[in-house]
């Protein structure tokens, strides 16, 4: 089979593997699609998964079916937790794949960054008629956007350093955008005074995984209100906060990430059926699709973002 294996910093090879060898509680998938992320993306600059297959926002065929399960057959369309999906085929375990909505398209049915999505959006507690502010407008902000919406957030403000991504987020349903130095000083609460109880947001919602943005989150949400760090922070790991500004505030923050698998699986099949159902239509998203000979191609336009890009992904296979 064919797969795309990181033989360098910056640079991923095609190379022939052999296709993998299944154990009874698994199963075999041929791969349709795989969507990039920008986790992956410090693996691929900076050659931390020298020799290996990256890919975790799979979508596949059920090739051939180990002799322990139970509740998928070949030919079914899945997709899940399992890795290894920038390849022709890969394997997982019945518990981490879920069946695909027929009405969804390959790309359409890319659910594991809307497991993270939903996880996160249940986790902030966001009331009826709030207002949020979402600082960071890429694929997960402007997912989130559309999921506090569907909570009932009564206005949300968008922030973002691209004019592009601003631009997008007025797509997506964002009453007000801003760069970042210029949100209003209305929604900013870093000092005590007597107008700091009429100021801020409800809701300040994290998703750059940057310093500048964490800052800015802490600075917009009012007393008492909801700060959600959905945002990976894996560049420079460590963060300064103003943790005297937190305290006096008297905030709550949220972690708004999910590690345990099971609880994964069931964010993503509240995710698919909100696709599914048209809650949330995912299309606008999947403009830049990229065949498997153009991966690096498709690393570097996660950071470069190429004119409309939201979200990236791999063609692997046809149906």
């Amino acid at each position: 089979m064919k797969a795309c294996v990181l033989s360098e910093p910056g640079h991923i090879e095609i190379k022939e593997m052999p296709v993998p060898v299944l154990e009874a509680d698994e199963m075999l998938i041929r791969m349709l699609v795989c969507g990039t992320c920008l986790s992956e993306y410090p693996d691929w600059k900076e050659g931390l998964s020298i020799g290996k297959v990256m890919g975790h926002e799979p979508v596949g065929i059920v090739e051939k079916v180990g002799s322990r399960i139970t509740k998928f057959k070949e030919g079914d369309r899945v997709t899940g937790l399992f890795k290894g999906g920038f390849a022709e085929y890969t394997v997982s375990k019945e518990e981490l794949a879920i069946p695909v909505p027929e009405a969804l398209t390959d790309e359409e049915a890319i659910g594991e960054p809307w497991s993270c999505l939903v996880s996160g959006a249940e986790r902030t507690d966001l009331k009826i008629g709030d207002t949020a502010a979402v600082i960071g407008c890429g694929y997960m902000g402007l997912g989130f956007m559309q999921l506090l919406r569907l909570k009932g957030a009564g206005k949300v403000i968008a922030i973002d350093v691209r004019r592009e991504s601003l631009e997008h987020a007025k797509m997506f349903g964002a009453d007000e955008v801003y760069f970042p130095d210029e949100v209003p000083e209305k929604y900013i609460v870093d000092e005590w005074n007597d107008k700091m109880f009429v100021k801020g947001v409800d809701v300040a919602v994290e998703v750059t995984g940057g310093a500048p943005g964490l800052e800015l989150a802490g600075k917009m949400v009012r007393p008492h209100g909801v700060l959600s760090i959905v945002g990976y922070h894996q560049s420079g790991g460590r963060r300064e906060i103003d943790m005297k500004l937190w305290n006096w505030k008297a905030i709550t923050v949220i972690n708004a990430h999910e590690r345990r698998e099971r609880e994964q699986m069931e964010y993503m099949k509240k995710a698919l059926a909100m696709f599914e159902h048209k809650k949330i239509d995912v299309k606008p998203y999947m403009k830049y699709g990229f065949p498997m000979e153009e991966i690096n191609e498709a690393f570097r336009a996660m950071k470069e973002k190429p004119e409309g890009y939201i979200k990236g992904y791999i063609r692997i296979g046809g149906r």
